[in-house]
């Protein structure tokens, strides 16, 4: 496939236009590394977050593009001089290998069959009621929760914190990634919630979540976010056009 068409194709598929000014950062193609719309995509690579150690895999794979889900150093925040150093060596990477970077990153969240929220949510069998969080990116139903199924969802391990009743249909909220904030739409005199299922919290989200009858549930912000860009991967190896996509999962137990 085109690079032109390929741009194309995941622009449309993933709604960028729908965050518009919303997001935290780009979405789309950062960098073109030939300058040549038709340049093949034929070998795509996914991952979570860029990073040198997902550029070098690519770059064995012989990928002509890589898909993440955190484009470091493309953020929007003054806190982003940190990664200064390191983008410009991952855009030196990427463009002496031909290979061109594509991020998605509140897109594939909100996404309704290969995002991350709503993966979560039917590998829970959970029936979707509606949507909640900044941008609308959560979603919250109704499903048991047991001990054997989160190890099944999350197989390196969660931080519970509360019980749950494992022959219940509990009300169950899913915001990962960064999402523990948007608890605050629950609790006592607010939506009701029986859980909270998300990536990375602060400390005072569990005293609120204590104080509001919410169990919570922490997957970690990394493996919260596996499920999209691994969606994108199995998409891809189906797409006409593409031979073959590759999910590579580099661990962050943050």
């Amino acid at each position: 496939m085109k690079q032109s068409l390929f741009t194309k194709y995941l622009n449309e598929l993933l709604n960028v236009e729908q965050f518009a000014g919303k997001d935290f950062c780009p979405n789309g193609l950062l960098v073109d590394a030939t300058g040549d719309p038709d340049h093949k995509i034929e070998k795509v690579v996914t991952g979570v977050s860029l990073r040198d150690a997902l550029i070098e895999k690519a770059i064995e794979d012989k990928a002509d593009a890589i898909v993440v889900h955190h484009p470091n150093g493309f953020w929007n925040s003054i806190k982003d001089h940190r990664l200064v150093d390191r983008h410009g060596n991952y855009m030196r990477k990427l463009i002496k290998a031909g290979i061109s970077l594509y991020g998605y990153h509140l897109p594939l969240d909100f996404h309704d069959t290969i995002g991350n929220n709503a993966v979560i949510a039917g590998l829970l069998k959970m029936q979707v009621a509606s949507r909640f969080g900044y941008a609308d990116i959560g979603v919250i139903g109704k499903c048991k929760i047991t001990k054997p199924l989160l190890k099944s969802v999350f197989p390196k391990g969660v931080i519970m914190v509360g019980t749950v009743d494992p022959n219940a249909r509990c009300t169950v909220a899913v915001c990962s990634g960064a999402g523990g904030s948007e608890i605050e739409e629950f609790g006592i005199g607010k939506k009701p919630c029986d859980v909270f299922i998300t990536g990375e919290v602060r400390e005072s989200t569990v005293i609120y979540a204590q104080e509001n009858n919410i169990t919570l549930v922490i997957a970690g912000h990394h493996r919260s976010e596996v499920f999209g860009v691994r969606a994108l991967a199995d998409l891809f190896s189906r797409t006409h056009g593409i031979r073959r996509g590759t999910f590579i999962d580099i661990d962050n137990p943050i």
